[in-house]
């Protein structure tokens, strides 16, 4: 072995001992500047890279340097930037290698019969007159995901006969994609799956199962990455989608990564379509074009028509129904105490000008969601200069720090308006999500349990604003279910900085 080779294994061996890759093999050439691998691994595969998983990390890097006979850990990272074959095949093996890809048939059964009852029935009435439904599974794993799907539809079939009906599965994993065409499956993969929908879709070979042709030719499957693949693209079949589910996938990225996939996402959905994820996976996230939808086996997020905001900012506003952010009105400015009797009976209090700030709340939100964050600011700032102790505009702020990723200023500003309004239910929920993802869990629990009695004091058809048509009892349902899957897989998913659980 000649001196350079010896020196090369030298470091090598040097850095899988160290955990740490930065004092050896600082980065550069990426972005014109320094990098630590570990930044060069979020910008490329969007990955979360934790300080405990640095020592793996390390040895990774090295090993696959070494199998790539790279001269340097330096050029491992140039080359996971590149777009070529191999840098698609490197950063698919570091996706696979740190995260878990295993599923189940109907993993999540809540989730599913939201579909079921809710979600599928209501996009079947409203692509009646085009007669076409397209879903996308993404992050599909093996498979089973996928076809799950195709069984809800399968049942659905009346409903659908003479319809175009694509159900689309995808996964950065080439050799899980391979595994969901071969359509074989163990009892694992069964854990909640009923037996009538076993006997109706499986056939049992030995100690194994496989799907049934014909629900089968109902699931694409196509390779994917969602970080560095390109959505919406018409001319590959990415747009237009009446349903997205992308589940347990993002507990694994970067925060940028989440909200940079889930814009790619609300671009590929067609008006109106839906977009499913893990429990809380996306609060404190950027998700405009999408509003939350609360029902009591999960939210949901369903892309808005930005065409009619457009054409609503040219109409009388107040003709359009706008979700007011308070679940009851702003306190009133209390009047100033009563002056001595020497000084003659006070005069009243100037009325406030309610229905200006009513207006500019209407514009605030309008803007917000028109991708106008800067206006919506603006409007906000005029609301509180009319009336500083309106809950309301400090709401939307909090919204729209965190859309910017300031989420210290997202936490100050819902305090803020918890401060002025106790009754505000979407503040407490917002803040218990946030709290929940920096891993303060015994706060986040605090403001769960807060909003739970809130809830309970409200008569159960009260609408809670800004959820629209969600009411008491559909947020109360799915407060209770936080708090009772606490310390479970919810848990994993709600708090991005715990450690990661094998689901």
């Amino acid at each position: 072995m000649n001196d350079v080779a010896q020196t090369r294994n030298a470091h090598e061996t040097t850095l899988a001992q160290s955990g740490s890759l930065s004092g050896l093999y600082p980065m550069t050439g990426i972005a014109g500047s320094s990098q630590r691998i570990e930044d060069v691994v979020r910008r490329t595969t969007g990955l979360q890279v934790r300080e405990r998983d640095m020592a793996a990390l390390s040895r990774w890097a090295a090993e696959r340097a070494r199998a790539l006979a790279l001269p340097t850990i330096e050029r491992y990272g140039e080359l996971l930037a590149e777009d070529s074959a191999v840098a698609r095949r490197e950063r698919e093996l570091l996706t696979v290698k740190f995260t878990t890809g295993e599923s189940y048939f109907f993993r999540d059964l809540g989730q599913f019969d939201l579909l079921a009852a809710k979600i599928l029935p209501e996009l079947i009435e409203r692509r009646a007159s085009k007669r076409k439904l397209r879903i996308w599974s993404a992050g599909c794993s093996t498979g089973e995901e996928a076809y799950s799907l195709a069984m809800l539809v399968d049942a659905m079939t009346p409903s659908l006969e003479g319809w175009e009906v694509l159900i689309l599965g995808t996964d950065i994993n080439s050799a899980a994609l391979e595994k969901a065409r071969r359509r074989v499956y163990r009892e694992w993969s069964f854990r909640a799956l009923d037996a009538e929908r076993k006997q109706r879709y499986f056939d049992v070979h030995g100690d194994h199962w496989m799907i049934k042709e014909s629900l089968r030719g109902r699931v694409d499957f196509r390779c994917l990455d969602l970080m560095g693949g390109r959505f919406p693209d018409p001319e590959a079949g990415l747009n237009e989608f009446d349903l997205i589910l992308c589940r347990n996938v993002f507990i694994y990225l970067d925060v940028s990564a989440v909200s940079r996939i889930t814009a790619k996402f609300a671009a590929t959905l067609a008006d109106d379509g839906y977009l499913l994820t893990g429990h809380n996976e996306l609060f404190a996230h950027e998700v405009a074009p999408l509003r939350v939808r609360m029902f009591p086996q999960s939210a949901v997020f369903q892309k808005t028509s930005r065409a009619a905001v457009i054409t609503g900012l040219g109409e009388a506003l107040a003709t359009i129904p706008v979700p007011v952010v308070a679940a009851l009105p702003p306190p009133a400015i209390k009047p100033p105490a009563p002056r001595a009797a020497s000084q003659g009976k006070p005069s009243p209090p100037p009325a406030l000008p309610v229905e200006r700030c009513d207006r500019l709340m209407q514009i605030a939100w309008r803007e917000a969601d028109s991708g106008m964050p800067d206006e919506a600011s603006r409007s906000c700032r005029e609301v509180i200069a009319i009336n500083s102790l309106d809950p309301r505009p400090y709401f939307l702020l909090a919204q729209l720090a965190q859309e910017r990723g300031d989420v210290p200023e997202a936490k100050i500003l819902l305090n803020k308006v918890i401060y002025l309004d106790q009754t505000f239910v979407a503040a407490y929920l917002e803040l218990g999500n946030l709290l929940a993802q920096s891993g303060d869990d015994t706060r986040a629990r605090h403001m769960y349990k807060t909003v739970r009695t809130a809830l309970e004091r409200l008569p159960p058809q009260t609408v809670i604003a800004p959820y629209a048509e969600s009411t008491a009892t559909d947020i109360l349902a799915y407060v209770d279910r936080l708090l009772g899957e606490q310390g479970g897989e919810a848990a994993a998913i709600t708090a991005k900085n715990r450690p990661r659980r094998g689901s």
